[in-house]
């Protein structure tokens, strides 16, 4: 919400300072020469917030349309005095806000399903359970099973056997990887599931489905939360290159009565 207010109170002040475009030349996205006067203002100051600063000309404004639309959507269009700034506006806070509560959803699952792992999956091996990143939840879900990291409990390392588990799968996987035994149980001993993070879910079907259901959910929110930021980046992009084309569009009066559209590319 703070941020929702901060976007809001910036579009405010900039929209002070925009002026106002004709009603025709703005519902045809273009900049009217007519309009020139009327946004033109002397080298006098206006007085905001206690202080006395100066008004930005026509040509400024449209330089710096596109980079303030770059940074804020809608605040380029604010400074060309387009009413389809309050589209772009809009949609940020929209999308902002979907984004903060797809991140919230997403957190609340992966403490759902983390509190179920560690309470039935993983309370027989490690009384401390430490925390890790997302995939070890992932492989959690596939596998019923972590099985051991060694068969004995002295001596080297003897890899788990059981394909159905899942470091008996990584054993599998190393063998079939690898010419020789050494490599093959160097790379076991870097993918398999240690001592700490052992897990197993046998005789707790009903746990494992609601930690399977959290999982999902989480996955769920975080694509939600991935489209968030691609549909924040889009209306940086549509708002910045709107600013952009409108900049460069003119609507001139000709002598003998007729409006004519031409473009200015300086750079």
């Amino acid at each position: 919400m703070r941020g929702i207010r901060w976007l809001l109170a910036i579009a405010l002040v900039v929209s002070k300072t925009g002026g106002a475009q004709s009603l025709d030349a703005a519902r045809a996205g273009v900049v009217s020469v007519r309009d020139v006067d009327s946004l033109s203002v002397n080298d006098g100051g206006v007085r905001r917030f206690g202080a006395r600063t100066p008004r930005l000309t026509l040509d400024q404004r449209r330089t710096i349309a596109p980079l303030a639309s770059a940074a804020i959507p809608g605040a380029g269009q604010v400074l060309l005095g387009q009413s389809r700034s309050l589209a772009y506006l809009a949609l940020e806070a929209v999308a902002w806000w979907r984004y903060a509560t797809d991140i919230r959803e997403r957190t609340a699952q992966e403490e759902r399903y983390k509190d179920v792992a560690r309470r039935v999956a993983r309370a027989q091996f490690s009384s401390i359970a430490p925390d890790t990143e997302w995939v070890y939840y992932e492989q959690m879900r596939d596998y019923l099973e972590s099985g051991q990291f060694s068969l004995s409990t002295t001596g080297p390392v003897q890899p788990e056997t059981d394909p159905t588990t899942f470091n008996g799968s990584r054993w599998v996987l190393a063998q079939s990887t690898n010419a020789s035994r050494a490599d093959a149980l160097a790379q076991y001993e870097r993918t398999a599931v240690k001592p700490d993070f052992r897990w197993s879910w046998r005789n707790a079907r009903l746990q494992y489905d609601i930690f399977t259901r959290y999982t999902a959910k989480r996955n769920d929110a975080d694509r939600a939360a991935t489209r968030d930021l691609l549909v924040i980046g889009a209306n940086h992009v549509l708002s910045m290159v709107d600013a952009f084309a409108t900049m460069r569009l003119q609507v001139r009066a000709e002598a003998d009565g007729r409006t004519s559209i031409g473009a200015r590319f300086a750079w």
